[in-house]
């Protein structure tokens, strides 16, 4: 978590530890849930900032009908081990 913390802080201006702890409170995020953490509601930026977390490899989409989750996969290996 915190290696994850410093990694993002270093490459994305807008992450905080506000987010880093959202983002390992459960295995999985909404954008809905970022943008209330960092007080932005477009759909289109918090398109934007996910896409910034997928591209760092902090986060993977995962399609389910129209909804899209973002899945963490350091958080799940840690609660499969």
């Amino acid at each position: 978590m915190d290696s994850t913390l410093e990694y993002a802080k270093g490459k994305i201006k807008w992450y905080n530890k506000e987010v880093n702890e959202a983002i390992f409170s459960q295995p999985y995020i909404k954008p809905g849930l970022i943008g209330e953490l960092i007080g932005k509601t477009s759909r289109t930026t918090l398109t934007k900032y996910m896409n910034e977390l997928v591209n760092y490899k902090i986060l993977r989409p995962r399609k389910d009908g129209a909804e899209v989750f973002y899945i963490n996969d350091d958080l799940m290996r840690i609660l499969e081990g």
